[in-house]
């Protein structure tokens, strides 16, 4: 939960077979973590002729500098031409496509984030602060809270968080775009060697239709949420955090809530000794201090309100949610009980676009110290229905 954790990550390929491998340290006496994300694209059924691939690309939009009239790319010609990537111009996007099942060799993204100015070695957690459901808008990130900051406004570095505007089409031997198919979300498995740091993965996916918010980890047809807001002890002294530098020593109340903190008009008392862990922030796993789970410190006065205080939230479709169900006379996917299609190529050119922002939730319980060194595998697929 503190923002100057830092998570290592090298995306290693991503296209109809998707592999990624992060690393990650982080400075001082704080956590470092260590993530992998693989990922693979498959189909369902018979394809078109038996030839079809579905062709994953990057939208590389060009870029002018002041002065030059001549455009520049995120992906180079030399680095498309190396790795036998086309670019093509579709509904007005420059999209660099690759053809092979070999999927984007780790190089090619790592160029693409970088001159995107995205994470490509380092990502912090962080906060989409409250989010609903039934938003619309798109997504802002802002950073997880510092100690003594509770008012967290501050937007994210693009360089926290890793963003892929994608593009899909499912073609035939000759790349021409199968027109109205949906592309799906089938596969989210993700584990962790140990602890839960990986259920602290988001990814946020956007098209021309939705915007929603999924945690990966999850695999229940419900949806979920993360609280925005709590006490913190974000200086690792075994105790919530207050204001040291003023003569009330009011305790922080970091994040949003509903109703205004008020503190207590005496310090806390009792020994610090004897003082009790407080689960204040609901924290399933209680057997250590943390980050979320912490004492209040006898100097403070305590906020007295917090039962009357309720935290926003961040609420979240899950995998479960997002999978769609099978229809058991064909095979073919649906909308059913579960199921929200990851883009649809269009009537018109056969592509279909969809972006991708992962990051991690800097407010989920999983993100404190004790979970140094672990990692976890996202394992994402993409499918069609049988094309006749």
């Amino acid at each position: 939960m503190k923002t100057n954790k830092k998570v290592t990550i090298g995306l290693i390929s991503l296209a109809v077979v998707t592999s990624a491998a992060l690393i990650g340290t982080a400075a001082g006496s704080l956590a470092w973590y260590a993530y992998s994300r693989t990922g693979a694209v498959s189909f369902k059924g018979t394809s078109i002729a038996n030839t079809a691939l579905l062709n994953v690309g990057i939208i590389d939009d060009p870029m002018y500098e002041s002065g030059n009239p001549v455009p520049k790319y995120k992906i180079s010609n030399l680095t498309i031409e190396k790795y036998g990537l086309t670019r093509e111009t579709h509904d007005g996007h420059s999209i660099v496509f690759t053809h092979s099942t070999n999927g984007f060799d780790y190089r090619i993204l790592t160029e693409y984030l970088n001159n995107a100015g995205n994470a490509v070695d380092k990502l912090s957690p962080l906060t989409t602060q409250e989010r609903l459901l039934s938003s619309t808008s798109g997504l802002t990130l802002y950073k997880s809270p510092e100690y003594g900051h509770t008012d967290i406004n501050q937007e994210a570095d693009p360089a926290d968080y890793v963003r892929l505007p994608l593009a899909f089409r499912v073609g035939n031997s000759v790349n021409e775009g199968a027109i109205n198919t949906d592309v799906w979300l089938t596969g989210a498995a993700v584990q962790a060697s140990h602890e839960n740091i990986h259920e602290a993965v988001r990814v946020f996916i956007e098209n021309s239709s939705r915007k929603f918010l999924m945690k990966p980890a999850s695999a229940v047809a419900a949806t979920g949420s993360t609280n925005v807001g709590g006490l913190l002890d974000l200086d690792g002294d075994g105790t919530y955090d207050y204001d040291s530098n003023h003569a009330e020593h009011n305790e922080y109340y970091y994040g949003q809530c509903t109703g205004t903190p008020t503190n207590a008009s005496t310090e806390y008392g009792g020994s610090q000794a004897s003082a009790p862990l407080v689960n204040v922030n609901g924290v399933t796993d209680t057997s250590a201090p943390s980050t979320f789970y912490a004492k209040h410190n006898i100097s403070s006065r305590i906020i007295n309100n917090l039962d009357a205080l309720t935290p926003k939230v961040a609420e979240y479709e899950t995998f479960g949610t997002v999978n769609p169900s099978v229809d058991p006379d064909t095979g073919n996917f649906i909308v059913g009980d579960t199921g929200i299609p990851i883009t649809q190529t269009s009537g018109v050119t056969g592509v279909g676009y969809a972006t991708f922002t992962i990051f991690v939730e800097g407010w989920d319980h999983s993100v404190i110290d004790k979970a140094a060194g672990y990692e976890f595998n996202l394992d994402l697929k993409f499918e069609i229905n049988k094309i006749d």
